[in-house]
């Protein structure tokens, strides 16, 4: 990313608190503000690339260099954040009490260093932060090294070596359970559900590995046990396995949430599970009371303030998309428009794609057309970026329910034809809903006889039957419900009023 975009994304993630301490630190800096000013330019206006910034402020500052003076900024921007992130967060607090202990050694002061870093163990102790209790504790023995052991006996010496040593065997299993269940989230996010035994299978060796780690009942261990135990679930499509261990990391997070201070995204991913999972278990009533709880949800920055407006976005249009009401749908659509274009940068291209899907599935249930084209070419025009991601294959899939809304049958047939080629991942077996989709659109348009079309729809819907049956088939419909889009074709309803029925019928 161009320096230039650096600071401009600095900026526009700044919280009122930070713009404020940022003026008060800049009023008490003596000579040239100009960079200030570039500050004040880029916080009231857009535009469009590095180019057009520096035009401006060089109209209004002549003999100004741009380039020093957006140096400068960022890095004034920096040092005032991270003043601001000393007052605290915990873990930086705890840092700069090791650094002062070093200090105060450095000043003869030995005595108030050692009571320093006795402070800062107890703290990293207490706060199961077993990185910074290991510093602490290697700290103390070099100072006490230095000064040649003072009053300190060789059992004493002794008893402090094994309590880094059990710190180091602490740090080796965490480091070992953390690093399953990032290949856990790593399989969930580019891999997608697990949709045969054999990639459960594959994630059974994870779990068997987790359970031997995760032994040890610290809260520490058994957070990243939850997290870990909770995605498993996830994958293969256990929701009341996963509702209730992500209940647990809830409560968890209240009854220890410094757990969290350094992670605060492990909340966010403790939330979305909830939500995922009250979702695909059709949990609707839950869903909207835990939805309320989000709303009061503190953020802290633009980052997770667009974390939170995704999450409301995505989980209540999707309540709202399986019950067939399009038009509430198009409504908080546009209620979130705003907020999400502005900050849609700041999100990974696969929750980017994610909004973009529900905006095409939105139009598509409210016969905008053109406009579900628009969104899902949004993705489709990028496929470099995207084509890695599980989501993306339902984009290729919508994108073809599309096109048979526009009438672009023999487009359909090209298009199938290379879907298919991708449709091999699992002992050359293609999955049964993509086949099932994949085999209607190629029929053209659907018969004008309406006996003809029941007919069809009994056999398709045979097929979709053994996809709801199967436990890894069916999280794909979790996204979208193409049967329902099968149904209205071949029954000549909308889309809305066949989501709705079988809304109502099943709740």
């Amino acid at each position: 990313m161009a320096k230039a975009d650096m600071l401009n994304r600095l900026i526009n993630t700044l919280t009122k608190a930070e713009k404020r301490y940022f003026r008060l630190y800049t009023s008490l800096q003596q000579g040239s503000k100009d960079y200030v000013h570039l500050f004040d330019l880029l916080e009231k206006q857009s535009f469009k690339n590095a180019a057009a910034i520096k035009e401006i402020f060089l109209q209004q500052h002549a003999g100004s260099s741009y380039e020093v003076c957006s140096k400068y900024l960022y890095k004034i921007l920096l040092d005032c954040l991270l003043h601001l992130r000393l007052q605290r967060d915990q873990t930086a607090i705890i840092t700069t009490g090791i650094l002062k202990a070093d200090i105060l050694f450095e000043r003869s002061l030995h005595e108030e260093a050692l009571k320093q870093l006795q402070k800062i163990q107890g703290l990293a102790g207490e706060r199961e932060n077993e990185l910074l209790l290991l510093w602490a504790k290697q700290q103390e023995i070099r100072l006490l090294n230095q000064l040649n052991f003072p009053d300190l006996t060789e059992a004493v010496l002794l008893q402090k070596q094994a309590n880094i040593n059990l710190s180091l065997k602490k740090l080796q299993q965490h480091h070992e359970q953390t690093s399953l269940y990032e290949i856990l989230r790593h399989r969930l996010l580019y891999q997608g559900m697990a949709r045969s035994v054999r990639q459960q299978e594959a994630l059974d060796g994870l779990v068997t590995q987790e359970e031997i780690l995760a032994a040890s009942a610290t809260p520490a261990v058994r957070k990243t046990h939850l997290l870990f135990q909770a995605h498993y679930f996830l994958i293969t499509g256990d929701y009341t396995a996963a509702l209730q261990l992500f209940h647990d990391l809830e409560i968890l997070f209240e009854t220890h949430a410094y757990l969290f201070d350094d992670t605060p995204a492990d909340h966010l991913l403790v939330i979305e599970g909830i939500l995922d999972s009250l979702r695909a278990a059709k949990r609707y009533k839950e869903l909207h009371s835990f939805l309320d709880k989000v709303r009061r949800f503190k953020s802290d920055g633009a980052y997770f303030e667009v974390m939170v407006q995704r999450l409301l976005f995505i989980y209540e249009l999707g309540s709202y998309i399986d019950s067939g009401n399009f038009p509430a749908a198009l409504i908080l659509q546009k209620q979130f428009a705003v907020t999400l274009q502005k900050s849609m940068h700041l999100l990974d291209i696969g929750k980017q794609a994610e909004i973009y899907l529900y905006q095409a599935l939105v139009h598509l249930g409210n016969d905008d057309i053109n406009q579900a084209h628009n969104a899902i070419d949004q993705v489709l025009q990028q496929s470099n970026l995207y084509s890695s991601l599980p989501i993306y294959r339902t984009f290729r899939l919508v994108h073809l329910l599309i096109q048979y809304e526009l009438g672009n049958y023999e487009y359909i047939r090209y298009e199938t034809r290379a879907f298919r080629r991708h449709l091999q991942p699992d002992s050359k077996r293609s999955y049964l809903l993509e086949r099932t989709v994949i085999k209607f659109l190629s029929g053209g348009e659907v018969p004008a006889v309406t006996t003809i079309r029941l007919a069809l729809w009994k056999k398709v819907n045979t097929s979709f039957d053994k996809i709801r049956a199967d436990k890894y088939e069916r999280q794909q419909l979790k996204l979208f419900d193409f049967s329902s889009w099968i149904e209205a074709k071949l029954k000549k309803k909308p889309l809305g009023e066949v989501l709705k029925e079988k809304y109502e019928r099943e709740y």
